[in-house]
């Protein structure tokens, strides 16, 4: 079952936004975030078999759990992507392209320092605006009752948006695991359903298609390109996000591979940078191995290398 893990999980980002709807039998789109051990994205993509499900998690190891769950049910309308939900839901998923939006009890981060991280963020609304599409929805499970009141309170700073008040202990059609052990402890959990009303105001600005590789006609050797670039860092394109050149490697065959650590509004990646000798200088490419996102940072870092081979 494992080579058939390809069917399920979505790692090619060669055009983005990816067409989510075209891979929907009818054309709907819901999305769950950080779907953990899959039951719940097993359960949405069973009730709703011609609704496309994508689920989008950070840990890989369920990325890779869940495939298996889905393929194991025979489930074809779901798909699943690994990453930080930040980015992925604001670069891959196409303005106002989603119906429904679920979060089954998410971590509350409590501490001060890890704030940024939370739904309770005017941040995250303002993505969830992005992505859902008016009369669509947002649903947030939790067992933090200060967690659904913020969540409500910052959702309701955006006026595309309304709330039903905070339900507890609702009857929910699907109980996860972790909220039947919630349950026989004798805890209470939350409900929130936040709606959206109104059209974006404007679409953000997209990326473009940005090729992964180009080619510095110059003198220098793979080694002399390779040395330039240790140590060099920066600013992604139009200055969002951050990048930084590490190790380098040079091979028996005479390329060479520079790490490359990119953040782009907290998403991090690690990926390679090649440098192969050609006849006419030196070509650079992103290494595809890992599938690494098309963001900001990553063009920068690849324009950076291709200037410094040039120089």
């Amino acid at each position: 079952m494992s080579w058939k893990l390809n069917e399920i999980i979505v790692s090619r980002t060669e055009a983005l936004p990816i067409e989510w709807n075209e891979m929907s039998p009818s054309g709907r789109v819901f999305v769950e975030i950080g779907f953990g051990n899959g039951e719940f994205l097993e359960y949405l993509a069973r009730a709703n078999p011609e609704t496309l499900i994508v689920g989008v998690e950070v840990s890989q190891w369920c990325v890779t759990k869940g495939a298996r769950r889905l393929l194991a049910a025979g489930l074809s309308n779901a798909r699943l992507m690994h990453g930080d939900a930040r980015f992925l839901l604001r670069h891959c998923f196409a303005p106002e392209s989603v119906e429904r939006v679920y979060m089954n009890f998410p971590c509350p981060w409590p501490k001060t320092r890890h704030a940024a991280r939370r739904v309770t963020v005017p941040a995250f609304s303002d993505l969830m605006n992005y992505l859902i599409a008016p009369n669509g929805s947002f649903e947030l499970a939790t067992d933090v009752d200060w967690y659904a009141e913020e969540t409500a309170e910052v959702f309701a700073s955006n006026s595309a948006f309304r709330s039903d008040p905070a339900a507890l202990n609702p009857e929910r059609p699907y109980v996860t695991k972790y909220e039947r052990k919630w349950k026989a402890m004798g805890k209470d959990t939350w409900s929130l359903t936040i709606h959206k009303d109104k059209k974006l105001d404007e679409v953000t600005e997209r990326e473009e298609d940005w090729p992964m590789e180009g080619e510095a006609k110059t003198q220098k050797s793979v080694k002399e390109v390779i040395d330039s670039l240790k140590g060099r860092e920066g600013a992604g394109v139009g200055g969002k996000g951050h990048w930084v050149f590490r190790d380098a490697f040079i091979s028996e065959e005479g390329v060479g591979l520079m790490l490359v650590i990119t953040a782009d509004d907290g998403f991090e990646q690690h990926f390679y940078l090649k440098a192969i000798p050609n006849p006419r200088g030196v070509t650079i490419k992103v290494d595809s191995v890992g599938h690494p996102y098309r963001t900001p940072a990553m063009r920068a870092a690849l324009l950076s290398a291709l200037a410094a081979a040039n120089d």
